[in-house]
């Protein structure tokens, strides 16, 4: 309760939080800096459900963070996945500083030692699945006066005994993303008002590869969103196998620069050759791992068309170069 009221008290008078819509809310993440104490989800009515023991808590922070942590701002979640969430505390020196939040059976490569929050739970459910958080939620740090302040200066970690975030439902409600797996294929969502186009494909998929995440989600779902990846695996939970769609901007990374020449990854550019990296509404706001645990709910779900008719994703593990190359067209879920 204590937590909750803060929120909605201490902080109301700041710039920043005036930008937040309490009546958007849908929870607050909250995890205390105490390993041996439990994860919460905070629901607006004050009452909240266990996310789980935490086991660790970081002592430092990463930088330079993975490398499209650049495109983001300090004091938002950078990542949502499967396997792992990054925070992103700063910008600096043109690279992302992050801190990131992991289940204890999982497997990251992205954080560096003693920079991760490890909580007892399994990748693809919970705070990784289900109740995961939109890339773009805010992040606060709450100080040794029970105060809330917005995490974008790493130096405020040492005064922490609690981070929190705060998960907002998103402004539109958007039903599905959609796009043509060809070059110069269309890619739009759909909500209420139809469909609206934003991107247009630079390259399309044909095959999967072994993206290690994958091994924490269920065949045809969202695996992870940030500002640079969207990542779809193609195969049941425990084997590894998918596909990832990238802006155009990113693929000039240096790490990213293969991309453009590879089959397992679907590029997408603006209509006007904008930038896409980072920006809502696919690679921010809106995208975020499903929970083949609660399959009712869509989240995160991804089908494919195959000669002019819907079906499943396919059950593809492993690297392969040419057994996506007949799907039309994929379809996100949210």
């Amino acid at each position: 309760m204590l937590v909750l009221s803060l929120c909605f008290s201490a902080v109301a008078e700041s710039a920043i939080y005036r930008q937040e819509d309490p009546a958007r809310l849908m929870y607050i993440i909250n995890i205390p800096m105490e390993p041996g104490a439990q994860a919460l989800l905070i629901y607006p009515d004050g009452s909240s459900r266990d996310m789980g023991r935490v086991m660790t808590v970081p002592i430092t922070s990463q930088h330079p963070g993975f490398t499209a942590s650049k495109y983001g701002i300090g004091g938002q979640v950078i990542a949502t996945a499967a396997n792992a969430h990054h925070i992103q505390i700063s910008v600096e020196d043109g690279t992302g500083r992050t801190m990131s939040i992991l289940p204890s059976q999982t497997f990251a490569n992205t954080p560096g030692p003693g920079t991760s929050f490890v909580i007892e739970g399994v990748g693809g459910t919970g705070l990784w699945g289900e109740f995961a958080p939109f890339v773009g939620s805010p992040v606060y740090i709450v100080n040794q006066a029970e105060v809330p302040v917005l995490f974008n200066n790493p130096q405020l970690y040492q005064y922490a005994t609690a981070l929190q975030i705060r998960v907002y439902r998103p402004e539109r409600e958007i039903e599905y993303f959609e796009i043509e797996n060809v070059k110069g294929g269309k890619v739009w969502y759909h909500d209420a008002d139809g469909d609206h186009q934003f991107a247009v494909v630079e390259s399309g998929v044909g095959g999967t590869g072994r993206f290690e995440g994958t091994l924490y989600q269920g065949q045809g779902y969202v695996r992870a969103n940030h500002p640079g990846v969207i990542c779809i695996s193609t195969c049941p939970k425990f084997e590894m196998g998918g596909f990832q769609i990238v802006p155009l901007s990113h693929t000039y990374s240096a790490e990213m620069q293969k991309t453009r020449n590879m089959s397992q990854y679907i590029v997408l550019r603006g209509m006007d050759f904008e930038d896409l990296a980072g920006q809502a509404p696919f690679f921010k706001g809106w995208v975020r791992p499903g929970d083949t645990e609660v399959p009712e709910r869509n989240t995160g779900r991804v089908i494919c068309r195959v000669k002019g008719a819907w079906q499943e994703m396919p059950n593809i593990s492993g690297l392969s170069e040419y057994t996506l190359e007949n799907v039309e067209a994929f379809r996100i879920y949210l």
